[in-house]
């Protein structure tokens, strides 16, 4: 899923806490069945072959003039008075005979298809293979009103007018009414520019002086005589990224990946502010001469910059901000089998193999993200930008009534190239991987074409050939033929009026990695290499202000380089923006660094750890009594559905260590998780040192519609492990940890090499009397043992943990490392009513509300359809502050403290009592969540 920012991050945040979406969406076989066949050239991986194969925010609903109006493509003829709904037959469509449609019949179109209305209800077919110009003959459906006319035979058989109906029905009018645009029509072609050397031949000289894009003194020194970007050769793509000042930092951490790999990039800036930073920073960047009006707007605007680049004969790579290059594209973009000869490469969020065959069209029948994105300079690829270009053009106007600052989700860039893409005409007649001959040679003429340049054109031939060969070869080659990325080839009607085809391919999903793959299934480091690039999607938390999920996530792997030294110093604020209030009172850092389980429900080690589950964790099950039973909603802050759903719900108990996978078990297991990350955060503020967070586990993906068994649909287990380390923001709010005064660092934050060796040493371990002995950490490393050990008894509490430190004259040790197991013996406390209420103040605000998460499970919704839902976490109990307090829970002065382990640890383990209440079909457990609470938190 592409991110979008400005205000429709908060509209998305609000759909994604208070409903189950809809969304889209791994390895069907062995690690050698999934290597690409070697066509052209091979690289090699560190643990196994893989062969490559080859934020901004949506468009800103800013109102501009109406576009240009565009010539007809073919002259639409009146609807055949002849033509009955009875006469001969369409296989597939509905009704017999041409389309099967009625006389009144006319086109709509709307999103990724055209539909053709008939009779007085407008009942809706699919036209699902349209030919050429079809959907610029289709009235714009306006708004979101789609559903308003109703399906025809419900969506059933019939409903879809096949290869047949679908060209008849192409012939029809465009529909009139309420809330449908008719389509625009001009008097002239507009010829298609080409570049001055033609077509993927590179630019030519003086290319910038006749660009409609002005470049900073970095750029023209790096495309001059003796610059770095001298000299590239034509198919060799350019790297564009696009943005605002307002993503400084986004930008920034960008530009210092690619420079690492030596990649020529330009930064296509929205503004004078960003052109200007760009060049205090040293980036080459571009704008538009002027930078107003349509070409400034953010949808269209990034368009025109590739159009800009293409017409000078680049081949372009673009990608959104954030995107990672971790390792050079070029080899898969300009060298690889097939996908390097397309006009069109772009990524998906495919989260499984189940997308990566032929039969499943390498994903292309899927939404496709834009986040990744190659665009070779051919006629195919202008085509579609100039179409790309258009539909947004066109969307702006008819929303220009809405407020300037309202952004519509579904009306990014992303959505209307998937239109322009899924309008397109279908060319089954092409395909370079078919047995007959003719439609391979067909394919293979598209691809000539595109780059007719002698090299380019053997090295195509040569690999068409293998094909030939493995075709030849039958049943004895089939595996790898089917291994080899496939193409789909499309045409539509340009601007000049002419058919223009076009040949599209996606990117690798392990090797151009979603956000899911490498931060949540972590496929890329259980199999041992790192992806090509990565996309930080599929994460959740960035907010109009920042991007708070994506940065948490880049900085548990590292990747986030442009944090300022303070950081990482004993005293210092993190990076902008500033939370609220500035750590500058804290000193130091105290580790969570938690024993690691070995549960028999651990389904795979990763690769470099056969001797750890999964990626560690806090919870040792192994040590749990046995059976270990508990209320499957003892966790749960709410419960949703039916109340039979409820009823069996709240009754339901099992053993936690042999319950099915899912939110149940994910709820009741991550409660005890959250209760030790309440405790360090007391330790923390006691010590007043910033928080080093240890990896997190979660026992069930985050999704925005059903999963199955904890997982997302087709993501089998030998792909995600549970339990799995999960990123930070699966769980948390990341930005109300932001704004408040709980300074965290993430859990890889001592791996950082920024952190000096000298700082990383100089440590103290905090253990407590009769707590076993910690076992290794989550990469199966023994923990490491500090020269200075400060024992503590059970039952002491925080502040006296934090007296004792002092009291040694280990004040000032860069970190204070503590096990769960020892931290767990100690006493829940600051030592004082007015500092535990304190303290609940803050976590009511970070941990307090767990009513931000809502999972469904497709067990569950099996049995009770659609009706089936859990919500959210209980927080951990609140410190003992008074009779008066936050809470309303304790004495006049905190609890007495327990000092025998086991009475300790049973009181830890014993069922929470729950107050179940339900209105409306809902229940929930109001014992630690006042109204009030809830209005405060929301009210901050």
């Amino acid at each position: 899923m592409k991110p979008v920012h400005g205000a429709a991050v908060a509209a998305l945040g609000a759909l994604a806490l208070i409903g189950c979406g809809v969304r889209l969406t791994h390895f069907n076989g062995p690690a050698t069945r999934r290597a690409a066949v070697q066509l052209v050239v091979e690289h090699e991986q560190p643990s196994r072959r893989l062969v490559p194969e080859t934020q901004q925010p949506a468009a800103a609903r800013q109102p501009v003039v109406a576009p240009k109006p565009r010539v007809p493509v073919t002259s639409a003829p009146p609807p055949p008075a002849a033509l009955s709904p009875r006469a001969g037959g369409d296989t597939k469509g509905g009704k017999a005979g041409g389309d099967g449609l009625s006389a009144d019949a006319c086109l709509i179109a709307k999103w990724g298809g055209v539909w053709a209305l008939e009779g007085p209800r407008r009942t809706r077919y699919h036209v699902d293979i349209p030919t050429p110009g079809c959907d610029q003959r289709s009235a714009e459906v306006e708004g979101d009103s789609l559903a308003t006319f109703p399906k025809a035979h419900g969506g059933g058989p019939g409903y879809a007018l096949g290869a047949k109906g679908s060209k008849a029905a192409c012939l029809r009018r465009a529909c009139a009414g309420p809330g449908l645009r008719k389509p625009a029509l001009v008097e002239a072609p507009t010829p298609l520019q080409a570049p001055p050397n033609g077509w993927g031949l590179g630019p030519a000289p003086g290319w910038m002086e006749g660009s409609p894009l002005r470049f900073n003194s970095v750029a023209r020194k790096a495309f001059a005589a003796g610059g770095s970007y001298e000299g590239m050769p034509p198919g060799q793509p350019l790297l564009l990224v696009f943005g605002g000042a307002s993503v400084n930092d986004m930008l920034r951490n960008w530009a210092l990946h690619v420079q690492r790999l030596a990649l020529p990039y330009v930064v296509t800036c929205m503004d004078e502010s960003l052109f200007t930073l760009a060049g205090n920073h040293g980036m080459p960047a571009a704008i538009f001469r002027g930078g107003s009006g349509e070409e400034a707007s953010a949808g269209p605007g990034v368009v025109r910059f590739f159009l800009a680049f293409l017409r000078a004969g680049f081949d372009i790579l673009c990608a959104d901000l954030d995107v990672l290059w971790l390792r050079d594209p070029r080899p898969w973009v300009a060298t690889s089998a097939l996908i390097s000869f397309a006009d069109i490469v772009v990524s998906t969020d495919v989260t499984s193999d189940a997308a990566e065959n032929d039969r499943a069209s390498w994903g292309l029948a899927q939404e496709l993200n834009t986040g990744m994105l190659l665009l070779r300079s051919s006629p195919g690829a202008a085509v579609v930008c100039e179409a790309w270009v258009d539909r947004m053009k066109q969307e702006m106007v008819s929303i220009e009534k809405l407020p300037k600052n309202m952004l519509q989700w579904w009306s990014n860039d992303q959505t209307f190239f998937n239109e322009v893409h899924m309008r397109a005409t279908l060319d089954g007649f092409a395909n370079p991987k078919a047995t007959d001959a003719a439609r391979r040679e067909r394919a293979a003429e598209h691809l000539r074409s595109i780059d007719r340049r002698p090299a380019r054109t053997a090295a195509l031939d040569a690999a068409l050939k293998r094909l030939g060969d493995m075709i030849a070869a039958g049943p004895a080659k089939a595996g790898e033929l089917e291994d080899v990325r496939g193409l789909q080839f499309r045409s539509r009607i340009g601007c000049d009026g002419q058919h223009h085809s076009f040949a599209i391919g996606t990117f690798p999903y392990e090797l151009f990695a979603s956000g899911h793959t490498f931060f949540s299934q972590s496929l890329q480091l259980r199999r041992g290499f790192s992806p090509v690039a990565v996309h930080t999607t599929f994460q959740f938390c960035d907010t109009a202000e920042f991007a708070w999920g994506k940065r948490s996530r880049l900085r548990e792997r590292l990747l986030w380089l442009v944090d300022p030294d303070s950081y990482y110093e004993r005293v210092g604020p993190a990076s902008e923006p500033q939370p609220e209030p500035t750590e500058l009172e804290y000193s130091g850092f105290l580790h969570l660094d938690g024993a690691l389980p070995d549960p028999p429900t651990c389904e795979m080690p990763l690769a470099d750890s056969p001797r750890t589950c999964c990626a560690g964790a806090l919870l040792d099950m192994s040590s749990w009594p046995r059976p270990y039973m508990r209320s499957e909603a003892s966790a749960a802050i709410k419960v949703e559905g039916s109340r039979s759903f409820i009823d069996e719900t709240l009754a339901r108990k099992s053993d936690v260590h042999t319950m099915r996978d899912g939110p149940a078990r994910h709820l009741l297991l991550d409660s005890f998780q959250r209760r030790l990350i309440h405790d360090a955060l007391a330790l923390a503020r006691a010590m007043k040192r910033k928080l080093i967070l240890p990896p997190l586990q979660c026992w069930s993906d985050r999704y925005w519609n059903a999963l199955v068994r904890g997982r997302f649909p087709g993501v089998r287990a030998d792909a995600q492990p549970l339990p799995f380390h999960c990123p930070f923001d699966h769980l948390f709010d990341n930005e109300k940890w932001a704004h408040s005064d709980a300074p965290i660092r993430e859990h890889s934050f001592l791996d950082s090499h920024r952190v000096l060796d000298r700082d990383r040493n100089d440590s103290v371990r905090l253990v407590v009397r009769g707590a076993p002995a910690e076992a290794r950490d989550h990469l199966g490393r023994e923990p490491a043992v500090a020269a200075r050990t400060l024992e503590l008894s059970p039952g002491d509490d925080y502040a006296k943990a934090a007296s004792a430190l002092q009291q040694k004259g280990w004040g000032g040790a860069y970190v204070v490392k503590v096990g769960a197991r020892s931290l767990e013996l100690l006493c829940e406390s600051l030592g004082s009513a007015k500092a535990n209420a304190a303290f609940n103040k803050v976590v009511q605000r970070v941990l307090g509300i767990g009513e931000q998460i809502r999972y469904c499970d497709d067990a569950d919704n099996r049995r009770w359809p659609g009706d089936a839902r859990t919500w959210g976490f209980h927080r951990p109990p609140p410190l003992p502050e008074g009779s008066g307090g936050l809470l309303g829970v304790g004495a006049s002065a905190p609890a007495a403290c327990r000092t025998d382990a086991k009475e300790i640890l049973a009181a830890r383990f014993a069922e929470p009592e729950r107050s179940w209440k339900g209105r409306g079909g809902e229940s929930w457990s109001t014992q630690d969540r006042p109204g009030y609470l809830y209005h405060q938190y929301m009210n901050k």
